[in-house]
């Protein structure tokens, strides 16, 4: 007499239906690449090399009204500088693929934090990372 043996297409389907689940959900919670912010906030953090940091105002929803961005970069050592994009007390938003340069000593990990000013009077944090 032959074994017999389950026919199993159903739970053969199943595992296939988990593992495109799983693979889905975990390209979802992979990490940004080190080195920009969140593109939502409408500011872009790049560091081409060791001595260069550049924050850039690529525009978001509801980031029309940006007068100014204050961006403070602190380096590995503790040493930290203040630079500002625009002005928080004009009338005139921040056009868009504005940039603030800083050019240091960055081979470390980095913090870069990013404050914007709004036509409201309102100020938001748009960033802060490390690079």
């Amino acid at each position: 007499m032959k074994p017999l043996r389950p026919h199993l297409p159903h739970a053969t389907g199943c595992l296939v239906l988990v593992l495109i689940i799983l693979l889905v959900l975990s390209g979802g919670c992979t990490q940004q690449s080190a080195g920009t912010a969140e593109p939502q906030s409408g500011i872009k953090v790049t560091q081409p090399d060791d001595s260069h940091i550049i924050v850039a105002f690529i525009g978001a929803p509801g980031m029309d009204d940006l007068l100014e961005m204050e961006v403070t970069v602190t380096d590995s050592a503790g040493k930290s500088l203040t630079l500002s994009k625009g002005s928080r007390d004009g009338a005139t938003p921040l056009p868009l693929r504005s940039t603030i340069s800083f050019s240091g000593a960055y081979s470390g990990s980095d913090h870069v934090a990013v404050t914007g000013y709004f036509v409201n009077q309102s100020s938001m944090a748009l960033a802060d990372t490390s690079i």
